[in-house]
């Protein structure tokens, strides 16, 4: 018999390792940010407006289909390998982007680095709400996006750090791509400390495995809890998920939620921030330099804000907190743009922090974190592979669209007109969240519907 006290270790254990994961994600996602005016340089890869646009954007697109294929892989093969391989695939495709000798090549390997990003975003949270105990999975799987904004604020200081230190060597882009090799390395490593998650071999015939599984993490009465119902799903549902069984069946609806619930996360404008805050600070009058250190105040308040979040999700409902954190970043968006329309100078750039700030804690502290906690929550056993895919990629091409046209409307229509843009679809995300999306919390992992 295994004690609690061993139970929580084990727990702690398996989220540290399995969350490096997440921690790449961010990285990856945040490092083009302070790289991009480096490798864009004439002695570098002398990359034109386009060329910046597919080297950051590409990735979105290789995340996207990442993410849409990895549930069914995951399937077939386990949570535990597919983590193993997405590892391997950041290793590889990291290298070779920071030795990549020309803009093809570059965007080729960002374009495979997105899609160990968007394997990652998918099963990482399935394997966390897999593993955890009830009481638990919120604070556990909202560990994830603690080490995703984790990864961006590293990013964004090893940018301001290293681009600031030596702003005069240009291929010094290369260091800042390459780094992210070293954690990838060390998942790769400790993932083997960790094991398949039960749900998974129990649905694959591991009987036995799978109650070994759930006896380290789980106290008896709710594994117990856990193999009668998996024992009645059994009976009651066909293991075999396919896009035909999910798109022309009961199960429609739960998917249009998750899809929709994946736009939102999306399109009240968040990685517009993360991956051009250095030139929306520009545009504000801080020099580059400054913006670079600015981009700092930006990734830390998002790893203060999950953290908040990973301690106060699970006492209170899913639903109130998202509904508090859209109705925040509503108002917050609205009044930016308000405030760049109206003030000039010192005034405009402290506001436009402030805010910012304010913004940062309702979206990273519980929109994001929530939106994949209710996913991970949201779909039932038998299509939850499928769902969670469908679901990711739509987040992913979400934020591609929101990534890609951010600029555009940028030069067209303004930063205030932009603000007021994202603010009208946080008005939108918030009456589709009170309409239509369940509470999920304190729902087993078999019962979820």
């Amino acid at each position: 018999m295994i004690c609690l006290h061993q139970r929580t270790r084990n727990l702690r254990h398996t989220t540290s390792v399995i969350t490096i994961g997440g921690l790449l994600f961010g990285y990856d996602t945040g490092v083009i940010n302070g790289a991009l005016p480096f490798m864009s340089s004439r002695s570098q890869l002398n990359l034109n407006a386009t060329g910046q646009g597919l080297v950051s954007s590409i990735l979105i697109l290789g995340a996207a289909l990442g993410s849409m294929f990895t549930g069914k892989v995951s399937a077939l093969y386990g949570r535990h390998r597919v983590v193993q391989w997405i590892a391997s695939l950041f290793i590889l495709a990291n290298v070779f982007c920071a030795l990549a000798p020309n803009e093809f090549i570059l965007i080729i390997f960002r374009f495979v680095l997105g899609i160990a990003v968007g394997a990652a975003s998918e099963v990482i949270p399935v394997y966390l709400s897999e593993i955890s105990p009830i009481n638990a999975r919120g604070m556990v799987v909202t560990r994830n996006d603690f080490k995703i904004v984790l990864g961006q604020f590293f990013a964004y200081a090893v940018n301001a750090i290293i681009g600031g230190t030596f702003s005069n060597i240009m291929w010094i882009w290369r260091v800042m791509l390459v780094m992210a090799s070293l954690p990838a390395a060390i998942l790769l490593l400790e993932d083997r400390s960790v094991p398949e998650s039960p749900i998974w071999l129990w649905k694959n015939g591991y009987f036995k495995r799978a109650k070994l599984v759930m006896q380290r993490y789980l106290q008896p009465k709710e594994a117990k809890q856990e193999v009668e119902e998996l024992q009645t799903d059994d009976d009651s549902v066909t293991p075999a998920q396919t896009w035909r069984n999910v798109l022309f069946s009961s199960n429609i609806k739960i998917l249009l939620i998750g899809v929709g619930l994946a736009i939102a996360q999306q399109i009240t404008g968040v990685n517009a921030i993360m991956y051009y805050g250095t030139l929306m600070l520009e545009k504000t009058g801080l020099t580059r330099s400054s913006s670079l250190y600015g981009n700092i105040i930006i990734g830390l308040v998002s790893v203060l804000s999950v953290g908040i979040s990973v301690r106060i999700v699970g006492r209170f409902k899913r639903r109130h907190l998202l509904l508090a954190g859209l109705i925040g970043s509503s108002v917050i968006l609205a009044a930016l743009s308000l405030v760049t329309r109206l003030l000039t100078g010192l005034g405009l750039v402290i506001t436009v922090l402030a805010f910012i700030t304010l913004f940062l804690i309702c979206q990273q502290g519980l929109i994001s974190p929530l939106i994949w906690l209710i996913l991970s929550e949201l779909f039932p056993i038998d299509i939850r592979d499928v769902g969670m895919s469908f679901s990711t990629f739509f987040v992913w091409m979400a934020d591609f669209a929101v990534s890609f046209i951010y600029p555009i409307l940028m030069s067209a229509l303004g930063l205030s007109a932009v603000f007021r843009i994202f603010a009208g679809c946080g008005v939108l995300c918030l009456i589709f969240v009170y309409l239509v999306v369940p509470e999920t919390k304190n729902r087993t992992m078999v019962t979820s519907n």
